[in-house]
């Protein structure tokens, strides 16, 4: 008791000094030392000079009575270490204890190491581990705590602070569906924007469906659709989602419509191809039309590699102001007309023609095409001899009488007479183009071949010798007339005839003359000019095919049947007309040097193959069909490549094209297998 006594009067004592110092120093208020606990302490300046006293801070912390309280009823406690496997325990003392109370986390004890393991933990060190967020290339730490906890497991997925900083600023938000036409929203939670923020991207850029839309969207699956281009065999791919937003568009109760659209190839095409001016179809005419890359696109899908022909916006301004006029029929004796129609009005308009070319009526035409050459009998020889058509319409328009004798017997009554001298001015015989056949169910031969002129036919009309070379884009030749090799044969044959005959060759070749094409063609490009001599063909033409084509050896062994069929009427109709036939092979071809279909290499040597294939196959077909017919060949191929390929090119403009030098070389093994018949 006198031990408390002094103490206490020690402290009065001590009080009473500092009494005056302690006004010093306000009354403050302190927080609580427990973290967790938002009680405020009192704190008196005689207080805080005690603690100056006692060399401590003046406005130490301090734990209020009601943790104090709550300390007292606490003791130490010993937990099992958190390290998997370990069986020792650390100690959770109670001012720890305390702490988690008053955070209200007492009910789940924090987890620690025991001695042994918090000495293990110095030799771990920590490691930096990629942030979880695949656009971030930051690390965040795994401390050697959290690694000796793991028990050699692999870390968790985390973010590094960086992102977890800006992820705490983030709210979800309702963004609106991506689908076009949809209304509705979706949920872009704090991560799905985080990981658009670290891309350096927006929430536009989220780009998601809405719970509605993703439901119906898996309703749907790709579709292979046709190509839109007429002809093309080729799909394009409906996808799910267009389907999706072609759905959401469609007013309920009614059908969606199905898009149309090109193919991969020939939107490619498409988009490659640009605008052509072509000239105008009709001759005479200098203005030009634009071949349109969807035009060059529909030609492509059905086979053809040129443009076709039609009219220039003016002529076709001028067409519409013409009218059909009724013009006499062209055979004497007949009261019938023929209709002028006005495209042909256009063609002589643009030719400077003021007067038609002479036509037949529509009758005499039915009695012609209904009619054949009839074998009557020579009543004086006794012979057999051809009794034409047009001869027997003459019969029946009362200009001529029918026929008793054969031209061997006319001939010799005409000989026995006294020859007329001819008076001067005699008009020679005139050559007249039918308007109206075969030729124009195809817009390929509809036209007149592109040498046919006015001119070249009154020149046919005054030749001695008259030869017709018939064929595709080869018989066609140099695009300089001058250079083509129908014009170079003319030029020799003329000097071989010198001033005794007058020689005269047409050029009847037309792209894609086929041997149909030329069957077609016969009526208006051959038989009017009677020739002496037909030089023709169309092997290169009939061995066209497209890209992606393929040929089987049963769809080869049909199209060669077909090809020969074709090839035997064609000879008979020259036979038949008493015309001397001469066919040539076609220079060889490199389709491998052709651009065709070059956006899709797979497709062009597949293509590649094919044209060759199917080039070789009729070319030697071509040949056992001579020879069964006995007519002359010149293959032109063989001769080209006599010297290799490397040679044959130095004569080509193109991959299937001859040029000058080529033309002319054509020309001169022509003229050598014209002299034995040019001898009769």
């Amino acid at each position: 008791m006198e031990q408390a006594l002094v103490l206490d009067t020690g402290e009065d004592v001590l009080a009473s000094n500092f009494g005056n110092l302690g006004d010093l120093f306000p009354e403050t208020e302190v927080k609580c030392r427990i973290r967790g606990c938002n009680n405020i302490i009192r704190l008196s300046g005689n207080q805080a000079m005690q603690n100056i006293a006692h060399g401590k801070n003046p406005h130490q912390e301090r734990m209020c009575d009601e943790c104090y309280a709550k300390l007292q009823t606490l003791e130490d406690k010993e937990m099992p270490c958190s390290r998997p496997g370990c069986a020792n325990t650390w100690t959770w003392n109670r001012y720890q204890q305390l702490e988690a109370m008053v955070q209200g986390r007492y009910d789940t004890p924090p987890k620690g190491f025991c001695n042994e393991c918090r000495e293990s933990l110095k030799s771990v060190e920590d490691k930096q581990i990629p942030c979880r967020l695949k656009s971030c290339k930051n690390t965040w730490t795994w401390t050697a705590r959290e690694q000796m906890a793991a028990n050699g497991k692999v870390p968790a997925r985390r973010l590094c602070d960086e992102c977890f900083q800006i992820l705490k600023t983030l709210e979800d938000k309702e963004v609106k569906c991506r689908v076009k036409g949809c209304d509705h929203t979706y949920v872009l939670n704090r991560y799905q924007q985080l990981e658009q923020i670290r891309a350096g991207k927006t929430h536009a850029d989220a780009h998601r469906m809405c719970d509605r839309c993703f439901e119906l969207f898996k309703s749907f699956t790709n579709k292979e659709m046709p190509c839109k281009i007429h002809g093309c065999k080729n799909t394009w791919t409906y996808s799910a989602y267009e389907q999706l937003e072609n759905r959401l568009a469609t007013p309920e109760g009614e059908e969606p419509k199905v898009p149309s659209r090109m193919c991969k190839d020939c939107f490619t095409f498409f988009n490659n191809a640009k605008d052509i001016e072509m000239p105008c179809r009709n001759r005479g005419c200098k203005n030009t039309w634009i071949w349109s890359r969807s035009m060059q696109l529909t030609a492509k899908v059905t086979g053809l590699d040129h443009a076709p022909s039609r009219r220039c916006a003016e002529c076709e301004k001028y067409l519409k102001t013409l009218k059909p006029k009724e013009i006499p029929c062209q055979e004497e004796g007949c009261s019938g007309t023929w209709t002028y129609k006005p495209e042909d009005q256009l063609k002589d308009h643009c030719l400077g023609r003021e007067i038609p070319q002479p036509r037949r009526c529509k009758s005499c035409n039915e009695f012609l095409s209904t009619h054949k050459a009839e074998t009557l009998t020579c009543e004086k020889c006794g012979k057999s001899f051809n009794w034409s058509a047009q001869e027997q319409l003459q019969v029946q328009l009362g200009v001529f009488n029918k026929p008793t004798c054969c031209a061997d017997c006319v001939s010799q009554e005409i000989s026995e007479v006294k020859e007329k001298p001819i008076e001067a001015g005699a008009i020679t015989p005139v050559i007249r183009i039918p308007t109206s056949g075969d030729w124009l169910k195809s817009p390929l031969t509809m036209d007149w071949p592109r040498s046919m002129t006015s001119a070249l036919i009154s020149r046919m009309e005054k030749a001695d010798y008259r030869v017709v070379c018939i064929g595709d884009e080869l018989t066609m030749s140099c695009e300089d007339h001058v250079e083509a090799w129908p014009t170079l044969l003319e030029s020799r044959l003329q000097q071989r005839f010198g001033d005794s005959r007058q020689v005269c060759v047409l050029n009847a070749g037309m792209p894609g003359t086929t041997t149909d094409a030329a069957i077609a063609r016969f009526g208006r490009d051959i038989l009017p000019f009677s020739p002496q001599l037909v030089i023709f063909s169309f092997a290169f033409a009939d061995s066209k095919c497209a890209p992606g084509e393929t040929i089987g050896q049963e769809e080869l062994k049909d199209r060669l049947g077909r090809l020969s069929a074709s090839f035997d009427h064609f000879v008979s109709l020259l036979a038949e007309n008493h015309i001397q036939p001469l066919a040539w092979l076609p220079n060889p071809i490199y389709p491998q040097d052709s651009d065709e279909a070059a956006y899709d290499p797979a497709l062009k040597k597949a293509w590649e193959e094919t044209r060759k294939q199917l080039f070789d196959s009729v070319l030697r077909s071509w040949r056992q069909w001579c020879t069964k017919a006995n007519i002359p060949l010149v293959d032109a191929r063989s001769l080209f490549e006599v010297n290799g390929t490397h040679s044959a090119k130095k004569w080509m403009s193109s991959w299937f094209q001859h040029n000058g030098i080529g033309a002319s070389s054509i020309a001169n093994w022509l003229m050598d297998a014209l002299k034995d018949h040019l001898s009769e």
